[in-house]
């Protein structure tokens, strides 16, 4: 069975499932009462997961505060179990979509320097490396900072 994934606006009923993907997946979360916030107070975030069209298998997120000209991506993964099938592609390509109807210059994203996949995607799509965050993940890891211009 092959999947078909499609990307909607975050929910409220989604917030308790993305807690514990973000937590399995990237090792920490904003937390509920956060990302709640987010969704509700927020003016410059918007929050979205992605899941099978059929089964409504929750397959990733992405997350971004748009600030124009100025974009960044807060949080993107997918699934451990659905890696490797391109979907961080159609989570990216989704993205770079929907800042279309935004002007933005810029987009930022800070990453692991040990997520050589995700650092690879990103290249792709033209970002590029322009800082280290020392010490900027709770385990004391760096991270990339990474940009790309519009």
């Amino acid at each position: 069975m092959s999947m078909k994934p499609v990307i909607r606006y975050m929910q409220d009923d989604d917030v308790d499932q993305v807690v514990i993907y973000d937590r399995e997946v990237i090792g920490h979360t904003l937390g509920k009462d956060t990302i709640l916030n987010e969704l509700s107070e927020n003016p410059f975030a918007h929050y979205f997961v992605m899941e099978d069209e059929s089964t409504h298998a929750f397959l990733g997120m992405i997350s971004m505060w748009i600030d124009s000209p100025k974009a960044q991506i807060i949080n993107i993964y997918v699934l451990p179990k659905y890696q490797s099938l391109g979907f961080g592609s159609v989570l990216l390509n989704f993205f770079m979509d929907y800042l279309k109807s935004y002007e933005i210059d810029e987009v930022t994203l800070e990453v692991r320097p040990s997520n050589l996949k995700a650092i690879h995607l990103y290249e792709k799509y033209g970002f590029a490396q322009v800082s280290i965050r020392r010490n900027y993940y709770d385990n004391g890891e760096d991270a990339y900072l990474m940009l790309k211009r519009m």
